[in-house]
């Protein structure tokens, strides 16, 4: 059976690269959902992700859901999102994420907007 988890390499785990990319990055919101992106890091490597959830989002059962269908739709475009982009999304409306659809379509359309997807010219940085 083959994996279908995130690899870790694609996930931001250490603080300074979530300080990195909120404080020196750019930034986007759509439909409840603010994202922020730095790129360069290295054209080789994969995109890497992550969301952070504010407490006033909800109780820990509505912020794990937001989390759990954002990491869902990064891992199903994962390969459509420029290499060495980070990304840190941060959902302010959990009525907005009802299923991983939903997710998806934030995810392209703030990808889109920021110039990140795959063939798309650099509009910003």
């Amino acid at each position: 059976m083959p994996p279908y988890g995130l690899p870790r390499l694609s996930r931001l785990h250490l603080k300074r690269d979530f300080k990195a990319v909120i404080q020196g990055g750019a930034k986007l919101q759509y439909n409840g959902i603010i994202l922020w992106w730095r790129s360069g890091r290295d054209k080789t490597g994969p995109a890497r992700f992550a969301v952070v959830v504010s407490r006033k989002l909800g109780p820990a059962v509505v912020r794990n859901r937001a989390k759990r269908l954002l990491r869902e739709a990064f891992r199903l475009n994962r390969e459509n999102i420029k290499p060495g982009t980070d990304l840190v999304f941060s959902p302010r409306d959990s009525e907005k994420l009802s299923n991983v659809h939903a997710a998806q379509d934030a995810l392209k359309t703030l990808c889109g907007q920021a110039a990140l997807l795959q063939g798309s010219s650099d509009k910003r940085q």
